[in-house]
């Protein structure tokens, strides 16, 4: 073999190992939950619950998830996500006793448990 074909063939290896490695890569790379599976173990109904894309400088907010009605301890609720990308979202919600947000990732599951 040549020094010329010997350096094609490594060149034609090195491109095979990179594209098999880009699907790979892409094959792995997370989804975004096509739904919130919302968990209420709590002892009280859960009154409010949205994941939204907060607003940010003169951009309005994006819901993109939304509980529709009150949701009772103990039960469950399967949100549909829609419209968006990424896997970083803010979540709020809202109880007869209090109120919070936080950070939530819906890549690589979308279950979501509030307790105690």
């Amino acid at each position: 073999m040549s020094k010329r074909s010997a350096i094609a063939a490594m060149t034609v290896l090195t491109l095979c190992a990179s594209t098999a490695d880009a699907h790979r890569s892409e094959s792995m790379a997370p989804e975004l939950a096509a739904a919130v599976n919302l968990e209420n173990k709590r002892h009280v109904p859960l009154l409010d619950f949205q994941i939204v894309i907060p607003g940010k400088d003169r951009t309005a907010e994006v819901i993109v998830a939304k509980l529709e009605k009150p949701l009772a301890a103990g039960a469950t609720a399967k949100l549909p996500v829609t419209g968006v990308a990424g896997c970083h979202f803010e979540a709020r919600w809202a109880f007869e006793d209090f109120s919070d947000a936080g950070e939530v990732d819906l890549c690589g599951g979308g279950r979501i448990v509030l307790v105690d």
